[in-house]
């Protein structure tokens, strides 16, 4: 079974947490540049129109092509959060799905933060940390989740999730 389909564990979520940081330290405050650091790390950001699926599509990575979609309706938090996160998918999983294509499944706008699926948890797990890396974090204890979701341009709902997961 690949590595990736295992359960996570605590050194596979200290790599995942490893990489964000990595890619995040260059900057002293927030927000981070997610778009300038997924361009960095190799692959084009566009954003597109989904059409029908607009409503229910966020975005997704075309391995092969080395691009993320992103739905270019989308608030800007969401658009940030699903560059992120497609980005976690390109460098955690990239060589699990070049083998195996049809498991990767195309993010929805609308996705359950308790989902089971591996695969997610990381890629939500590296976005969050990429976005909101602890470091930036720990020095704004005690503001609200309004200004803090604003000040690192991410949803409410990711910095409730967030404040809720650091360790």
């Amino acid at each position: 079974m690949d590595n990736a389909l295992q359960p996570l564990t605590s050194p596979r979520w200290r790599e995942v947490e490893r990489k964000a940081n990595e890619l995040s330290e260059l900057y002293s405050a927030p927000p981070i540049p997610a778009l300038e650091i997924a361009e960095r790390s190799g692959v084009d950001v566009v954003f597109a129109n989904f059409g029908k699926a607009s409503d229910k599509v966020a975005g997704f990575c075309d391995f092969a092509a080395a691009k993320l979609y992103v739905n270019a309706e989308d608030l800007t938090g969401r658009q940030t959060f699903t560059i992120a996160h497609e980005l976690g998918h390109w460098l955690l999983h990239k060589h699990y799905f070049d083998k195996n294509p049809d498991d990767y499944d195309i993010l929805p706008r609308f996705q359950s933060v308790d989902s089971n699926d591996a695969f997610e948890k990381e890629a939500n797990f590296f976005a969050a940390n990429l976005l909101v890396p602890k470091r930036l974090l720990k020095s704004v204890k005690g503001a609200s989740v309004a200004s803090l979701a604003d000040a690192f341009a991410v949803s409410r709902t990711m910095m409730e999730y967030r404040l809720k997961n650091v360790r």
